[in-house]
């Protein structure tokens, strides 16, 4: 006879069984640190333009696979201090960024992070936004640096934390929709919601990363894991 732990299993096996590998592509590298090939500058980019809800792997992803080999690539910007510095008025960055809130958040996240880079005397971009997620409270996100930035809201300060390889969930509204229709967890406010997200990885015994990724890669009907690969 199966106890609930092995019945939640079993039950999310068979709901995300075409996307499962994937799922565990996607969770393996914001645990280890190699979303984007462990490039921190990407990351955030990434995070600031999924700030304003577009279709994550049609229109976010290549928009950072365009950031990569316009900037990044051809080594332009090698550093939070030199995204930090983005000018608006930059033809190439408007054909990517071409929204002040994401322009906002990409830049304004990227000043903190070197702020806290240069304070901490971390080695790298990647290791400042490793040290910020791990020590970051999302019960008290806005009275963090970064969650006092125009534009980060909830949602955004939990995504930059999954990304840089913090077990925690990201409350969007296909989550919620999807964990409700699936498993009836639901709650009042978000941050109750990622209690409850909390206690049913305990329980299922999936971290929060794959239960995220595996939901968002089942309702975008994505199933490659090729999507996210940089040359």
């Amino acid at each position: 006879m199966y106890g609930r732990s092995a019945l939640l299993r079993k039950d999310f096996q068979g709901i995300f069984r075409g996307v499962l590998d994937a799922a565990r592509e996607g969770e393996q590298r914001c645990l280890t640190g190699k979303r984007w090939d462990g490039n921190a500058l990407l990351i955030v980019v990434d995070a600031a333009l999924d700030s304003i809800g577009l279709n994550y792997f049609q229109i976010t992803v290549p928009r950072v696979k365009q950031f990569h080999e316009e900037y990044v690539k051809t080594e332009k910007f090698s550093s939070f201090k030199e995204l930090a510095e983005l000018s608006p008025q930059d033809t190439g960055l408007r054909r990517i960024m071409n929204n002040e809130r994401v322009w906002k958040v990409a830049t304004g996240v990227s000043k903190e992070l070197n702020r806290l880079r240069e304070e901490r005397g971390l080695k790298s971009a990647f290791a400042a936004l490793r040290h910020w997620a791990e020590n970051a409270d999302y019960e008290r996100w806005k009275e963090n640096p970064i969650g006092k930035i125009g534009g980060v809201g909830l949602i955004t300060f939990q995504y930059l934390r999954m990304q840089a390889g913090v077990d925690t969930t990201m409350p969007d509204k296909i989550v919620k929709k999807a964990m409700q229709q699936y498993f009836d967890v639901k709650a009042d406010d978000d941050i109750a919601f990622i209690k409850q997200m909390e206690a049913f990885s305990k329980e299922s015994g999936y971290s929060q990363i794959l239960i995220c990724w595996a939901i968002w890669l089942k309702e975008s009907d994505t199933k490659s894991r090729e999507w996210e690969r940089i040359e």
